[in-house]
């Protein structure tokens, strides 16, 4: 069982996410401890236990590691057990940890987590700047074979500062744990990042301010939102009553055209909903009783996928383009772990850092629409009355 497949864990995550959404560092710091120590437990568990069966750890999400992590992790042992720790480790990340690391983690937070697997989640490794096509479409001209070639193509884009927004935390090692070996301590320390980052992530995703973080899906990102101290404004909330193709349709067509008034072809949108609005609200909304006494649900005028998450406060939805959302996770070109004696020297823990850098928002304002569904209706047939009609 990988760690955050342990109910425990999986219960200390949640309470993380929780204290992260509301914005209550106290809490946030107890979770985070008891989140660590879960994932701890689990793992020294596994070792107590498998130790000595590769296969089996392979089949909990133990990995093979590479030659160079496996040296990474030897040496961050050898250096967290000498006389002078601080030196030899600071030496050690001079060379940074092995990108390989980094590209594990990644791909575990797009399998684990969908909401971050449906929009454009890319890894942009030690790049600092990332270029977006601003969707500006420019037509080539007609005239005469003879004409002279006149136009010329341009386009217009966006440049996004891959570096300005750090995500960080941190992570308590018990120094026993160097004991089990690189293969635990690598389980620990992507475990950690993963749940970590995700719940950072998400939750700038859905409503990052801007601010030192990604600007969310819920934000105004226009010409003229009006920016304060960095912050963007929420936008507007849309009042939904049904999800009848009559009012469904206009929503999905005020993504159908970018700021620069280019025409986007719609195959499917997402909805991203509150799990509590999920099960009172929008499972009613689109899911009737069929012919044949069952239940058909997921009901949608226009091709849907239903993400829920936590960050969305009660009563509120977004319904947009998942894959107009740009999210870069970078890492740090100065190593990615830092770490400090001092913080639990009693608990005999030693405290690491762990941070990377991460930027990301929407191609432009029109890639999503804020939804008040605190009205929403449950579904119902309708059934049109053809006599009634004549008369």
């Amino acid at each position: 069982m990988k760690p955050l497949n342990n109910p425990i864990v999986q219960s200390a995550s949640v309470a993380m996410q929780e204290a992260l959404k509301a914005g209550n560092e106290e809490a946030l710091s107890v979770a985070f401890e008891q989140f660590t120590e879960a994932v701890v437990d689990s793992i020294r568990n596994d070792y107590e236990m498998h130790h000595n069966d590769n296969a089996i750890l392979a089949q909990r999400g133990y990995r093979i590691l590479t030659a160079n992590e496996q040296k990474f992790y030897e040496q961050w042992i050898e250096n967290a057990k000498s006389s002078n720790p601080r030196q030899e480790f600071t030496d050690l990340l001079n060379d940074g940890m092995p990108q390989t690391i980094i590209e594990d983690v990644y791909r575990n937070l797009v399998n684990d987590h969908p909401l971050l697997n449906a929009i454009t989640f890319t890894n942009v490794s030690y790049l600092t700047r990332w270029i977006l096509n601003d969707h500006t479409v420019d037509k080539a001209v007609w005239g005469a074979i003879n004409t002279e070639v006149t136009k010329k193509i341009t386009s217009s884009f966006k440049i996004i500062e891959m570096t300005q927004c750090k995500l960080s935390c941190y992570a308590v090692i018990p120094k026993d744990m160097l004991e089990l070996g690189p293969v635990y301590l690598d389980n620990y320390i992507r475990t950690i990042l993963v749940d970590a980052l995700a719940c950072a992530l998400e939750n700038a995703i859905v409503t990052g301010t801007g601010k030192n973080q990604p600007i969310g899906l819920d934000r105004n990102i226009s010409s003229t939102a009006s920016v304060v101290g960095g912050e963007y404004p929420k936008k507007a909330a849309v009042k939904v009553k049904s999800f009848l193709p009559t009012e469904y349709g206009p929503l999905v067509a005020k993504m159908a055209k970018t700021e620069k008034g280019v025409y986007r072809m719609i195959k499917g949108v997402a909805l991203i909903c509150n799990p509590i609005d999920y099960l009172n609200k929008v499972m009613p909304a689109t899911t009737v009783l069929n012919a044949a006494g069952t239940y058909t649900n997921n009901i949608f005028p226009v091709p849907t996928e239903v993400y829920q998450s936590a960050e969305l406060t009660e009563g509120t939805a977004i319904l947009c383009l998942p894959k107009e959302y740009f999210l870069g996770l970078g890492s740090s070109k100065d190593g990615n772990v830092t770490y400090d004696d001092s913080a639990q020297f009693l608990e005999d823990n030693r405290v690491y850092m762990i941070k990377t850098y991460a930027n990301g928002r929407a191609f432009d304002d029109t890639a999503s629409v804020l939804l008040d569904i605190s009205e929403l209706d449950p579904a119902y047939i309708t059934v049109k009355n053809l006599e009634l009609a004549s008369v």
